[in-house]
């Protein structure tokens, strides 16, 4: 198993205490935030709905494996709407655009309207608004992603080297069709001329089986600590997406304290719904924590939950 201490590897392969220690190499760079002395052990969400009105899922981990919907996730979702609960979904999954990502919950059985579903993508990009017309994006993303899927103007990343040196800044969306010669390039072009990189997905790994893949907020803080690049990070555990959340609930009506978020990670869904004063529940059974002990992670990084439940 391939370590990668202070991100000095390309594409480790990791284990789960690997992947935490390198989110906790990161955690100065994370959000603050305050947690509660205790976690409650739950059955299920159920249990917590008298203190909860808002449920905001993670994805992966918490509503689905891969293609494969959680068992009873869907029913679940179900039984919180009937009793007047409102749902949304926060992912930092950054590949897909809008109505992709709206199909890819259809066809895992989930009733989430368009206006349920937060993508860190969409944050990423009013932050491409933000910087201005003038400068042209080189994109790191999937084989089929189009440059008219951005409203900026924008460059495919690929292999050869002009264009790592035209461009002015450059946006991770995802690393499914990146490799380490592009890494390379990228990092060489960096090093001559800095100019800022946009995160779409701050995730640093993700389940894999037995192992955890690389993804893009592992090249967000690799280039960070190694050439000191101006990174801007959006998903969580960052504010933007959490901004996004908060716009589409009444906080005249619902106070902070009474929004959940449910994921399956400390240091991104727990730590970013905490810093933003919401409840948190930790679900254990299906992603980052399957097969280890919750309570040791969350002993050594301090970041802990309101809840923890097996499954939602």
């Amino acid at each position: 198993m391939q370590s990668s201490k202070s991100f000095g590897d390309l594409f480790p392969v990791l284990n789960g205490e690997q992947a935490f220690d390198l989110y906790e190499q990161v955690k100065k760079a994370l959000p603050a935030a305050t947690f509660p002395d205790t976690s409650r052990q739950c059955a299920s969400l159920l249990d917590v709905t008298d203190e909860v009105d808002v449920f905001v899922f993670d994805a992966f981990g918490v509503l689905n494996v891969g293609e494969v919907p959680i068992p009873r996730a869907v029913e679940r979702i179900q039984d919180l709407r009937a009793l007047g609960k409102q749902v949304f979904v926060l992912t930092n999954a950054a590949s897909f655009n809008r109505d992709e990502t709206f199909q890819k919950f259809v066809k895992l059985g989930f009733e989430f309207s368009h206006n349920e579903l937060i993508t860190s993508r969409r944050a990423a990009e009013l932050d491409l608004a933000e910087f201005g017309p003038e400068h042209t994006w080189g994109v790191a993303s999937t084989d089929s992603f189009q440059v008219t899927d951005l409203q900026a103007k924008c460059e495919v990343l690929a292999d050869d080297a002009e264009i790592y040196e035209n461009v002015s800044a450059f946006l991770f969306l995802s690393v499914q069709s990146w490799t380490e010669n592009r890494q390379q390039l990228l990092e060489a072009s960096l090093k001559d001329n800095p100019r800022p990189v946009v995160i779409a997905n701050p995730d640093i790994v993700a389940p894999r089986g037995e192992t955890f893949s690389t993804e893009p907020g592992y090249f967000g803080h690799r280039l960070m600590s190694l050439y000191g690049t101006d990174v801007h990070f959006h998903g969580k555990p960052f504010a933007s997406v959490f901004e996004l959340v908060e716009q589409k609930i009444d906080l005249s009506e619902v106070d902070r304290n009474r929004i959940c978020m449910v994921g399956d990670t400390l240091h991104t869904d727990v730590l970013g719904g905490a810093a933003r004063g919401w409840r948190t529940a930790l679900v254990t059974d299906h992603g980052l924590f399957k097969g280890l002990e919750p309570e040791k992670y969350i002993s050594k990084s301090g970041i802990r939950p309101d809840w923890m439940v097996g499954s939602i």
